[in-house]
């Protein structure tokens, strides 16, 4: 069998050999590969070979064309390394835009970097890249490799477009398996491309064009073409692993890397029973205790452990009072236990943008620990940010909500679905007077009460100097001509999970005059000034993945001498999309007031209903900045 994979691998290099010359010359790249795009990756083919479940070893032959300054992220040449990866051989050619040969580039000469990113679950990895600054644009990298790998978790997919702004001439993905194991796959969104299936774990791809983000997009995964493969059996820096599905999966993450390393010594036992003794319910233990975790323990990014998957134990944790999210989590269930009260580990997606694990594919999948707690009193699904010192206590929104997580205990492993914060609990209310004078200019106080997701936006502003806030808050109300903050006040309840701000500030230039008129708008603070993108091609479903409302009261107090000219007309929107209020009412006693209702809805929906959304988007900006006509009366 190894005789016969040596024979494939060549002859696939001879094919690639007969028009390789071409593929280094920039002015055959196909007209429409060019459309849109930075790089266009003119050859990669991967072709692995998995020898058993302790060992594969991985091909690359590839061949990139960059366009421009931003493509030069497409490259791609370079191989991570460790203990467990071995770098066998791995070379680069430079090209220019006619083919002709600038440099090579043996492995000795790529750049050697630690490759361990903040918050990343995996593990202390290092990183040889190829470090090439072009003389000038385009040219052509020819990049080759082939990497051993000892540890078998992470068997590596297959994406043909790559990713935006990058266009594919032509790919190829292959795996050859000489081993006894299966292999798990999962094909996505392959009948949408150009994709050739030649046979089982057989892929070819040819003449991608290469696609532009859109806004609203739901995540690049849900659309681009992919394929995911692990095996049913692999080695984790010399463990064995069991991955027929999530329940094996999440059994084997807890006994062999989650169930020896909870043990804390007697006297933080004794400590926290003791903080915990007066509590009455389970929900006030658990807050003691999550309190007692972010006041003496700090993140830091700890790459170490069985493939970056194994928490440090609970008891260095407590020594060295700083861990990674996977040592705090492990820390604080730790703590939970003593008191009384079940808790797990979780591995999920951590990110501003939703991405969950997949429930359908068992695999190594996650970049992120967190804890969940399935009942305090009557209270169920409670999750548990251990990496953050100010988080209120059960709080997750903007970083790890409304995403599936793999939930691990000794029954093994199971998807559970993250806290949901609701549309209208996504709220920011506030309440304003403003004092409008004869020579356009205004002073204005305003408070502000923000909560659910809304919170996560602003819940670090109360640790802003007085100077960082006035700057935020002009850059906030950037469209008030001459804004000067003269205070501002931000107060943090982590009980009531909600920021409470106060802000007085004038304006040297609120309305502008023509002639005896001065026109001002009337939405002083809280207003939508653009809409969503125009696209000629829609290609995408688009996905608003968190709502919200604002309610927002202002009154409008008129220096004397101001009359009521004209006032914009009362609005009311409805659609799938959300709803929309404004009144503007002369209240005859030399004062406007303003209430201001927008609700966007959170949903995914169809492309074709994306200029339905512009529209009622338009609509918002429109009537937000709407202007009423004051007359100066002499």
């Amino acid at each position: 069998m190894k005789n016969i994979t040596i024979l494939a691998v060549c002859l696939l290099l001879v094919q690639a050999a007969l028009s390789q010359e071409e593929l280094f010359t920039s002015s055959t790249i196909p007209d429409q590969l060019t459309v849109d795009a930075n790089a266009v990756i003119r050859k990669n083919d991967v072709i692995i070979t998995v020898e058993s479940y302790d060992e594969f070893e991985v091909i690359t032959d590839r061949i990139v064309t960059v366009l421009n300054k931003k493509g030069l992220g497409d490259i791609k040449a370079g191989e991570s390394y460790n203990d467990d990866i071995e770098i066998e051989k791995m070379e680069a050619t430079i090209y220019d835009a006619s083919g002709e040969k600038i440099e090579r580039f043996k492995s000795k000469a790529f750049k050697d970097v630690s490759a361990v990113p903040n918050g990343t679950l995996y593990s202390d990895n290092r990183l040889m890249y190829l470090d090439y600054t072009p003389r000038s644009y385009p040219f052509t990298v020819h990049f080759s490799s082939k990497v051993v790998y000892s540890s078998t978790a992470f068997l590596p997919g297959w994406k043909p477009l790559e990713y935006f702004y990058a266009s594919t001439e032509n790919a190829h993905y292959r795996i050859i398996n000489e081993s006894d194991v299966e292999i798990k796959v999962k094909e996505s969104n392959l009948e949408n491309y150009s994709v050739v299936k030649n046979g089982e774990l057989d892929y070819t791809a040819s003449n991608l064009t290469a696609i532009l983000p859109q806004a609203y997009s739901p995540d690049f995964s849900t659309y681009g073409p992919l394929v995911k493969v692990a095996l049913k059996r692999f080695i984790m820096n010399g463990v064995d692993g069991v991955n027929t599905d999530w329940v094996e999966f999440g059994k084997w993450m807890n006994d062999a890397l989650l169930s020896d390393v909870g043990e804390l010594p007697q006297s933080v036992i004794d400590e926290v029973k003791v903080l915990t003794k007066d509590a009455i319910t389970q929900r006030e233990k658990a807050m003691i205790v999550y309190n007692f975790m972010q006041v003496r323990s700090r993140y830091i990014s700890v790459q170490v452990g069985i493939g970056g998957w194994k928490p440090i134990e609970a008891a260095k944790v407590h020594e060295v009072a700083y861990g990674d999210c996977k040592g705090l989590s492990n820390y604080t269930k730790a703590l939970l236990n003593e008191v009384g009260i079940e808790s797990h580990h979780a591995i999920i997606y951590g990110d501003r943008n939703i991405r969950s694990i997949d429930s359908e594919f068992s695999s190594t999948q996650g970049n992120h620990m967190i804890l969940y707690v399935p009942q305090l009193d009557k209270e169920q699904n409670i999750w548990l940010e251990c990496t953050s010192k100010t988080n209120p206590f059960g709080y997750i929104a903007g970083w790890t909500d409304d995403r599936d997580a793999l939930v691990v205990s000794k029954e093994g492993g199971k998807i559970i679905h993250t806290t949901i914060y609701e549309t209208d609990a996504n709220l920011q209310k506030s309440t304003a007077q403003i004092e409008l004078k004869k020579d356009g200019s205004a002073v204005a106080s305003i408070d502000m009460t923000t909560s659910g997701h809304q919170y996560s936006l602003k819940d670090q502003w109360d640790k802003k100097s007085q100077k960082d806030l006035k700057k935020a808050y002009s850059n906030y109300w950037s469209h008030l001509n001459g804004i000067h903050i003269d205070k501002a006040k931000v107060i943090t309840d982590v009980e009531l999970v909600e920021v409470r701000e106060s802000v007085n500030l004038t304006v040297d230039k609120y309305g502008s005059k023509t002639g005896d008129l001065l026109l001002i708008q009337p939405v002083f603070f809280n207003r939508n000034d653009s809409e969503p993108r125009k696209y000629k091609d829609r290609y995408t479903d688009f996905e608003i993945d968190r709502g919200y409302v604002d309610v927002d009261n202002y009154e409008i107090k008129l220096d004397i001498g101001f009359k009521v000219e004209a006032l914009p007309d009362n609005v009311e929107l409805k659609s799938k999309f959300g709803n929309y209020k404004l009144t503007i009412t002369d209240t005859g006693s030399g004062s406007l007031t303003i209430i201001r209702y927008l609700k966007i809805n959170k949903g995914y929906f169809n492309k074709e209903d994306y200029e339905l959304y512009r529209e009622f988007s338009a609509e918002i900006v429109k009537h937000d900045n709407s202007k009423a006509v004051l007359k100066i009366i002499k």
